[in-house]
């Protein structure tokens, strides 16, 4: 099933979705393992899923052979995420043509790409040099064929050299950003998943300003749990900035007590799944970074 007509059925129907996004393991020995977490983890019974596109080895597909035997598996409709890196447009549709044909996957991620590290991001000389360009020739050839959705950052991208900071949303550069947002709309893409974010606030005006640009697609705000200590100090290279309210509960945390940050991190989860939906988003979207305790501790019987 696409993911857009999951999400409009639920719109109309006033029920929430969730979603969780995973990544394909380097280490090929650790694939069995992975596919018993995601189909356990189906048991918290997500509307779909996400698998992400590594960049690190530009000649391997590992997200369309992982996507395909989730799909399989699981039943999950299932995302694939899809960047232009490395690749020329030919060899790009091709893939998809591909997917097309001899999967069952209708749903699609597009997306420019990281840039490798220490690395500035380079397209390849015969293809595409942003994500808008990708959804657009995605519909040209393969019509209402597979659902798209595109990145959205709710705080503003850093990889073009901008912070995490409340001041930069008041910016003409974050306001161009969303104008490039809706350039991907425009193109074609059903909906938005957002870059992870704290400030719920800030996503709130995010959706707005989106609103006030002509963006009308569903917008699916992005939840990272706080999986470790290292999880909360690594937050800032994401894109996304820690309110100081929440930075103080954090620091309260007792660091003698193994519990005390599992807790917190669900209580936290739990609290911004409900502003959310409270404050009109019925979707939500969980990077999982491939953990599944505190998850499914978090979310049995919550949805």
């Amino acid at each position: 099933m696409k993911i857009i007509d999951i999400l409009n059925h639920c719109s109309q129907n006033g029920t929430h979705c969730l979603s969780f996004e995973y990544y394909p393991p380097k280490d090929l020995s650790k694939w069995p393992e992975f596919y018993q977490k995601v189909t356990r983890m189906g048991q918290l019974n997500p509307n779909f899923i996400d698998v992400t596109w590594g960049t690190g080895d530009p000649t391997s597909l590992a997200t369309l052979e992982v996507s395909d035997n989730i799909q399989n598996q699981t039943g999950i409709d299932t995302m694939m995420h899809f960047t232009c890196t490395h690749r020329s447009r030919h060899e790009l549709m091709d893939i998809l043509e591909h997917v097309s044909t001899q999967t069952k996957i209708r749903n699609i991620m597009a997306l420019r790409g990281n840039k490798l590290p220490n690395a500035p991001w380079t397209p390849h000389p015969e293809g595409f040099t942003c994500a808008a360009q990708l959804v657009e020739s995605m519909r040209s050839k393969f019509g209402d064929l597979f659902s798209i959705s595109v990145a959205g950052y709710p705080e503003g991208h850093k990889e073009d050299g901008l912070p995490p900071s409340p001041e930069f949303t008041a910016t003409q550069a974050y306001r161009d950003q969303i104008h490039y947002l809706k350039q991907k709309v425009d193109a074609g893409a059903d909906f938005i998943v957002t870059q992870l974010c704290f400030d719920l606030e800030q996503l709130c005006r995010y959706r707005d300003l989106c609103a006030q640009t002509g963006i009308s697609c569903p917008i699916i705000p992005g939840l990272l749990p706080i999986y470790s200590h290292q999880t909360w100090n690594k937050i800032a290279a994401f894109s996304a900035s820690l309110p100081p309210a929440l930075s103080k509960q954090y620091e309260m945390i007792p660091k003698e007590d193994p519990n005390a940050l599992e807790d917190f991190a669900i209580q936290l989860l739990h609290r911004q799944i409900d502003f959310l939906h409270t404050h009109g988003f019925y979707a939500v979207h969980i990077y999982t970074l491939n953990h599944e305790k505190l998850i499914s501790k978090a979310l049995a019987d919550y949805k």
